[in-house]
């Protein structure tokens, strides 16, 4: 008889997992052993829920009632692209444990796992080759700075068709931090981004733009898997893995005029964090490749954010921030008053707009190796 009864291990319930050798919170495995073999079991590998008024505190607790609710979500699976992935394995049992090992093909990926089980936990290794996920084995610098470069962006719209531009090229060009602007800043820090062969995106980057130090980004804060539609990456981040790894955040709901954020067009965007965020990418045959994200995200962040700029206070604080920063342009902050007030007409106006970075091919063969 199998030691261990249907139960669903979690963080909290004696869950340790591996992916490629580095802990992956925010999961749940639920075994299932099978009722007419003993030396036979299911794990059912998904998801588990994440509730983001943990995460936000006050911002969504704020005079929201019924919305905490519609925060809760199940994070990605634990393989990209999989809601949910199912393994057949066969136990060995020694007295109130069993162990188990094997190697699974699925959906075009090879899953080797090794485990322990007993009735109060589980321990999961797993390492995963995703061969036909399409960037697979591919890095990508970001190409030298210049101008707002390598921040990439569209912004049109019909209530103005030159301020939504206008506006995005003074925010790109201020000096925001140690009389640098934010492209500046993101050279700066960011290096390298690793498209790895187990789904992982890896990140080469710097603590602070005065360290001498590059470092890897930790594994299983962010993976990919190709999207449906064509030039499309669907993004899978694991909410439980980064909060782990990164500060606080609970200074956002402190936020001068966070309040007046229109939650419900944020909650639009709550099921990509599940099914994945889509990024689109378009290349220009000689290496380089811009990667963004769309309508389909940034409308539904423009019109959560267009009551801030209905209000007077946060307009005016928000200038006197870029203005204490732009030096010798403090003049030119000014002037964006007028366009900043009338946002929120260009933000019901907008027609297309995208915002990404733009990248070149680090070895010459990681162009060719994405698949269309």
């Amino acid at each position: 008889m199998c030691p261990i009864k249907n139960f669903t291990f979690t963080d909290v319930s004696g869950l340790a997992l591996t992916y490629s050798g580095k802990p992956m919170l925010g999961k749940k495995v639920e075994f299932i052993p099978d009722a007419a073999d003993a030396t036979k079991a299911r794990l059912i590998l998904s998801g588990a829920l994440v509730d983001l008024s943990d995460i936000l505190g006050s911002v969504a607790m704020n005079s929201r009632a019924g919305i905490t609710d519609l925060l809760k979500f199940a994070s990605p699976g634990v393989i990209p692209g999989e809601k949910t992935t199912e393994l057949h394995v066969t136990l060995n049992i020694d007295g109130d444990m069993v162990t188990f090992s094997g190697e699974e093909e699925q959906n075009g990926g090879i899953i080797r796992y090794n485990g322990s089980a007993t009735k109060s936990f589980l321990k999961l290794d797993l390492n995963v080759a995703l061969p036909e996920n399409g960037f697979a084995d591919t890095s990508w610098n970001l190409v030298p700075q210049k101008s707002v470069e390598p921040v990439y962006y569209v912004w049109k719209t019909s209530a103005n068709p030159i301020w939504g531009s206008i506006l995005v090229r003074a925010i790109f060009t201020a000096k925001v931090v140690d009389n640098k602007s934010i492209p500046q800043l993101l050279s700066a820090i960011l290096k390298e981004v690793r498209f790895l062969p187990d789904g992982n995106i890896q990140a080469v980057y710097k603590n602070g733009i005065a360290d001498a130090e590059w470092n890897d980004s930790d594994l299983n804060l962010a993976m990919y898997r190709m999207g449906e539609q064509e030039n499309q990456i669907k993004l899978f981040l694991n909410l439980s893995q980064i909060m782990d790894t990164a500060m606080s955040v609970t200074t956002l709901s402190r936020a001068s005029g966070i309040s007046s954020v229109d939650i419900k067009e944020l909650l639009k965007l709550i099921p990509m964090l599940s099914e994945g965020i889509p990024l689109y990418y378009e290349q220009d045959g000689n290496g380089g490749m811009k990667v963004y994200v769309g309508e389909d995200v940034l409308l539904p962040l423009l019109k959560a954010v267009k009551p801030l700029f209905e209000d007077e206070e946060f307009v005016n604080g928000l200038l006197e921030m870029l203005e204490a920063q732009a030096g010798d342009m403090a003049s030119l902050v000014k002037a964006l008053k007028p366009v900043l007030k009338s946002l929120p007409k260009v933000i019901d106006g907008t027609t297309e707009v995208k915002f990404g970075i733009m990248f070149t091919a680090l070895q010459p063969s990681a162009e060719t190796n994405i698949l269309k």
